[in-house]
């Protein structure tokens, strides 16, 4: 059978988890969420985040991650005592767009004063052959099979289940089905790049997964050119393009106790090389999007946040096509505040949020379907961009 594709995430919904009081969005191979600031983007990439994160160091380590449970649940009035999270998959060998990777997670917080422990519940549903779909119920220490009846394992409550159970399970209770919904959230990365710390001295030679700020940005690049020098070579001319006058990418290892790389820019007309630390921020950032759209192994999800900061619109048509080329590989979700970016996007691409009057997020703030109708009767004539850009499609301050 041939290998998962993206998406892998086809469906996530969200209730009282920051502002996302209710929020239900249908989720393609590149996802662009667009909005004004507080409008909720940020949260909903956090919120799959909060998943990983969740998986890698169980739920109240990323719930205090993030202020705690009263600081994640939504504070607004009409406000429910619960967290909830569902997500719709296809990652396991019988799922598919009919037959999805169900999970959901209700956490509440328990009402003593003294000890207040977190409470929890999730379910899982996944498709199997012949009709003999596996469905697993996990409610405090308690595990509920379908067709299997109940017995009771020594989970401990508030652990999350996503996490603990491939550890518990064998494999024909669903012990391999959960760990494959769990590596997909393991797996995320969440990239907001720093441009001061990409801009230093990578503290290792080489890298083979670049980190979520971009501060192994030198280490990561010499690891694609020594061991995927193919890739590195259609990194460096789209790196041409996006940096004028660049003309090579050169690598310094620096000895000493702890052995690193520093990444050099030759320039076109100028002697010797620009160092990293000396390059414009837009060059920087523009280095750090090629390296992760170029990653030889990339994650299966990758959000970004302002993919657009500091970059010049006139590369925006290249940077939709190399995200679209990547996402066959991996499922993007972004958020940016471009009109010229958003312009060379189809409808089904773009996700627009916007925040009510009681203070949740409104996402999608319009339907795609209503997007694709808007831009047929217009027939080219204005782009997404503009429709976006002057409140038609909502989304703005």
């Amino acid at each position: 059978m041939a290998a998962k594709r993206p998406p892998y995430l086809l469906r996530l919904k969200v209730g009282n988890f920051r502002s996302l009081r209710d929020v239900e969005v249908h989720l393609g191979p590149l996802n662009v969420l667009v909005g004004p600031n507080g409008s909720g983007k940020s949260n909903l990439l956090d919120v799959i985040a909060f998943l990983g994160d969740a998986v890698r160091t169980d739920l109240a380590p990323a719930l205090d991650a993030r202020g705690g449970f009263d600081r994640v649940r939504f504070r607004g009035t009409r406000s429910s005592p619960s967290i909830s999270i569902e997500a719709e998959a296809s990652v396991t060998k019988n799922s598919g767009a009919g037959a999805t990777d169900d999970y959901s997670l209700t956490v509440t917080r328990g009402r003593s004063t003294q000890r207040p422990e977190l409470r929890r519940q999730e379910r899982f549903e996944f498709n199997r052959p012949a009709g003999q779909d596996q469905q697993i119920v996990v409610n405090g220490g308690h595990i509920t099979f379908t067709r299997k009846g109940d017995r009771t394992a020594s989970l401990r409550e508030g652990a999350l289940g996503l996490a603990s159970l491939p550890k518990l399970l064998e494999p024909e209770e669903g012990g391999d089905q959960v760990l494959e919904l769990a590596e997909l959230f393991a797996s995320v990365r969440l990239f907001d790049i720093d441009v001061a710390s990409a801009r230093l001295p990578s503290r290792e030679r080489y890298s083979r997964t670049l980190a979520p700020n971009a501060s192994n940005l030198a280490a990561f690049l010499a690891y694609i050119h020594e061991e995927h020098p193919d890739r590195f070579q259609a990194l460096g001319d789209d790196a041409r393009a996006f940096i004028p006058g660049l003309e090579v990418l050169e690598f310094v290892p620096v000895g000493g106790a702890a052995e690193g790389m520093v990444l050099n820019l030759v320039e076109r007309g100028l002697s010797g090389s620009t160092t990293l630390g000396e390059a414009s921020y837009g060059s920087v950032r523009a280095l750090a999007l090629l390296a992760l759209l170029y990653d030889p192994s990339p994650p299966r999800l990758t959000c970004i946040e302002e993919i657009d900061h500091g970059l010049h619109p006139h590369i925006l048509d290249r940077l939709v096509d190399l995200l679209r080329e990547a996402s066959s590989r991996t499922q993007f979700l972004i958020a940016t505040h471009s009109p010229a970016l958003v312009n060379r996007l189809s409808p089904d691409e773009l996700i627009v949020c916007e925040r009510g009057e009681n203070a949740a997020s409104r996402i999608p703030a319009i339907e795609p379907r209503l997007v694709r109708e808007m831009e047929r009767e217009l027939r080219g004539e204005v782009g997404l961009g503009e429709l976006w850009f002057t409140g038609a499609l909502g989304g703005v301050p």
